[in-house]
């Protein structure tokens, strides 16, 4: 599992998996530095108590959803969020909704039949302030939550919106592994890409010894026409990120340039990129944000089987209110979404009923959404 030894300590059977120290990924010295600027708020703090009441009146669920029942102390979040609920689009899975719990039991829900994938994944999710959280989830559909910092992080906020994974390789290319890169094993699927809608997604787990930075090439179908910066979950449930650059090389950038944090494990589920800006939607900037260039596309907005995609990269924000979205990409709950900044850190997006969007940055580093913030691999349900 990619679990730290103190997470094996909370969940028996999960192995440790070893770490050695090492300098900035290549990846990560690519990012432009920024402008420093507005104050990062988080997620309010609640009780149990309050939590639960919070979930009295849960929002509707969109036909085709199917409502999760939250187990060993989990509830819903509430607060604005929706409830949990799955549900399977082409053969990938779509999570959304918040929950949280007072215990410390980790597994918080178990996903019906249809909705299972035929393999373990590892699949990031955002966490109180914006930390990294982690979803493994068995074939047996039993998902439990891990956080890469405190416990109480995903004790007190784990949403679910955006959390997605292919449910089996039906349609996938194999991707071949290289640079001594080689697949994780322990369950997890092996590297493979599909398109479908525009969209390419990714599946499987990777491990390295070595220290080269690229551990495959996509096909040339499988390429997108832009740079796209895509967040990934790392073993320990730390974060990381995907470089996809149009020649098909696909980077992987460990947060802090931790090194050993890759070397030991690289989740690809729940990783997707849009090739191209076709048939998107552009976004007009407010704020002081624009577009980063640098290869990157500018941001954009497509609604696909109704799920709601962005795409692009943008910097230079005057506070943390970055763009609306048109009335028919928004959602009826608040939504909140774990984006990629500058140097492989953290960050999330909070999306409102009116459309409004905002940035923020994990632990209040505020120049890392300011100086790069990247909406590939963006997605929720309205």
């Amino acid at each position: 599992m990619f679990a730290t030894q103190d997470q094996v300590n909370r969940r028996a059977g999960a192995r440790g998996l070893t770490r050695n120290p090492r300098g900035l990924a290549r990846s990560l010295r690519r990012a432009a530095a920024g402008a420093v600027c507005a104050a990062a708020v988080a997620l309010p703090l609640i009780g149990a108590a309050s939590a639960q009441a919070a979930t009295s009146a849960p929002h509707t669920l969109t036909s085709g959803w199917t409502s999760l029942a939250p187990q060993n102390g989990w509830f819903n979040y509430g607060n604005g969020t929706a409830a949990p609920a799955v549900t399977n689009i082409n053969g990938i899975v779509h999570l959304k909704g918040a929950i949280a719990t007072s215990g410390n039991n980790q597994v918080a829900f178990t996903l019906p039949v249809g909705d299972r994938p035929v393999t373990n994944v590892a699949v990031p999710v955002d966490l109180l302030g914006a930390t990294a959280g982690q979803l493994d989830i068995t074939p047996s559909g039993v998902v439990t939550v891990f956080s890469e910092q405190s416990w109480s992080n995903a004790q007190q906020f784990t949403g679910l919106d955006g959390a997605s994974f292919a449910a089996s390789g039906s349609s996938f290319t194999k991707l071949t592994l290289e640079n001594g890169w080689s697949n994780y094993g322990d369950g997890y699927a092996s590297p493979a890409a599909r398109s479908s809608s525009g969209i390419v997604h990714l599946r499987g787990a990777i491990v390295t010894g070595g220290t080269d930075e690229v551990p495959f090439t996509l096909p040339a179908g499988l390429r997108p026409n832009h740079v796209a910066y895509v967040p990934v979950t790392l073993c320990g449930s730390n974060n990381g990120r995907l470089d996809i650059h149009p020649n098909g090389e696909v980077d992987v950038a460990a947060e802090g340039g931790t090194w050993s944090h890759a070397q030991c494990g690289v989740s690809l589920d729940g990783a997707w990129f849009a090739k191209s800006a076709s048939l998107y939607t552009p976004l007009t900037l407010q704020n002081g944000w624009t577009s980063y260039g640098s290869g990157t596309t500018s941001p954009a907005v497509r609604k696909i089987s109704g799920i709601v995609h962005l795409e692009g990269a943008m910097h230079d924000g005057s506070n943390p209110d970055a763009f609306i979205l048109p009335a028919g990409f928004r959602p009826t709950h608040n939504v909140w979404v774990s984006v990629d900044t500058d140097l492989a850190s953290r960050g999330h997006i909070l999306i409102s009923p009116d459309g409004q969007v905002a940035v923020f940055a994990e632990g209040n580093i505020t120049g890392n959404a300011t100086a790069f913030t990247s909406l590939d691999g963006v997605s929720f349900a309205p």
